[in-house]
């Protein structure tokens, strides 16, 4: 009996007139599929006697991110309108591609010329992208970090003014003292979503967005030593450094108060709150934690979680620490005693609302960037390997079928990130 494989799945599908499409990255030879072959593409998922190796995988995802390239150079979301401009997704889709070897899969000729034109066009006098619709604020922060590293990476000389722009708009968006956010605020020298910032009141912040403007501005030059120090302040806040004077955020003050009465505490002694190495998301936007909260006699504290921590990782790298700092040394420790790949390590998975499955694609995602760079011991490669060849559908894409919270099921964000796993997946 023959191995089954997507290939022969596809080799018997082509000579149907239902469905006819090429494998590989020549997009120029692949016909545009009917609505009953695009449907069915969907639905399809390759079964296998052996997961689809790494290489193999990222060629078809890749090639299918690229034939979802619009006329216009961008690439936009058909399933949440907030999305649908192309302003976040074009930078965030381009940037994933232009570091996919070229010899797993090549852009199709003036593919990213045509990327980049689209991000000059909607990119603001001050270099911000993300404002093009008044009344829509699509991720500027997030959007214009990812255009950053696209025109640092494949730009012209032409777009050396634009690349200062948009550096000077990012170290700006910084919270500190000089915008309302003194050393004491919870939210100081982190970033949030962007735009307008009101004094005082930080809007949405996290450790992801702070992650991706370091990233952006270290890959485009020297960060200023001054935005260095305050970004690495709110890291200590939030991976729960002990010498972090700030008090930890909480949404059980009354509970803990409560709590405090029924135990006994040692008269004289200094308690704090546990610092196992890990990270969490925000101190400002609380229930975005997926780690959820603890009681200590210290204080209720919002605990590690898996993804968290490898964007905390990032963010330390992305600041100038080395592989040897202790506070990256501790938050490699609590990876590799939580090592689990198919669900992000604390987050509870008896929760009313599904995160673990949510963000399913993300953790794989930065679990395989945080392996790689810092060439961490155990299965991580063979084990995401696994996890996504069990996911990929017969065009190539993947989609979070588990849970929408994190947009997931949108197929350009689930393959991007899958993309992005396996370009570190494979050797």
């Amino acid at each position: 009996m023959s191995t089954v494989t997507r290939r022969s799945i596809i080799k018997q599908l082509a000579c149907s007139p239902l469905l006819a499409f090429s494998i590989g990255c020549d997009l120029e030879q692949k016909p545009p599929l009917k609505p009953i072959a695009q449907r069915l593409e969907r639905t399809l998922v390759s079964h296998r006697l052996e997961p689809q190796p790494a290489e193999a995988q990222l060629a078809e995802a890749a090639h299918w991110l690229w034939s979802q390239q619009d006329a216009d150079g961008g690439w936009h979301s058909e399933q949440y309108a907030l999305l649908r401009s192309g302003q976040a997704y074009t930078p965030f889709v381009l940037h994933t591609l232009l570091n996919v070897p070229r010899s797993i899969c090549a852009p199709p000729a003036d593919s990213v010329e045509q990327a980049l034109a689209f991000l000059r066009k909607h990119v603001n006098p001050q270099g911000v992208l993300g404002l093009a619709d008044p009344d829509i604020l699509e991720y500027p922060n997030y959007a214009t970090s990812y255009a950053l590293r696209c025109f640092v990476q494949a730009g012209t000389g032409e777009d050396r003014a634009l690349i200062k722009r948009m550096r000077d708009y990012l170290i700006d968006q910084q919270y500190r003292t000089e915008n309302g956010f003194g050393p004491k605020h919870l939210a100081h020298g982190g970033w949030g979503f962007g735009g307008v910032l009101k004094n005082g009141s930080p809007g949405h912040m996290d450790l992801a967005h702070t992650r991706r403007v370091l990233e952006a501005l270290r890959s485009s030059g020297r960060v200023p030593k001054d935005t260095t120090q305050r970004a690495q302040a709110f890291l200590a806040l939030v991976q729960r450094d002990p010498e972090d004077p700030r008090k930890q955020p909480t949404l059980q003050e009354d509970v803990y108060r409560a709590w405090l009465h029924t135990i006994r505490i040692a008269v004289g002694k200094k308690y704090t709150i546990p610092f196992d190495g890990g990270f969490y998301f925000s101190p400002i936007v609380l229930g975005a934690n997926k780690g959820r909260e603890k009681l200590s006699v210290a204080g209720s504290y919002f605990c590690s979680y898996a993804s968290a921590t490898c964007d905390g990782i990032l963010s330390l790298l992305a600041t100038g620490a080395g592989r040897q700092d202790t506070r990256i040394k501790a938050a490699v420790d609590w990876l590799l005693k939580h090592p689990q790949i198919h669900y992000p390590a604390g987050v509870p998975q008896k929760h009313p609302e599904p995160w673990g499955e949510a963000i399913h694609f993300y953790h794989l995602s930065v679990r395989g960037e945080v392996s790689s760079r810092l060439d961490l011991p155990g299965t991580w490669r063979t084990d995401i390997v696994r996890e996504l060849a069990a996911r990929q559908a017969i065009d190539g894409s993947y989609q979070n079928k588990m849970s929408p919270l994190m947009k997931e099921d949108d197929r350009l964000l689930a393959t991007t990130l899958a993309v992005q796993a396996l370009k570190h997946v494979a050797r």
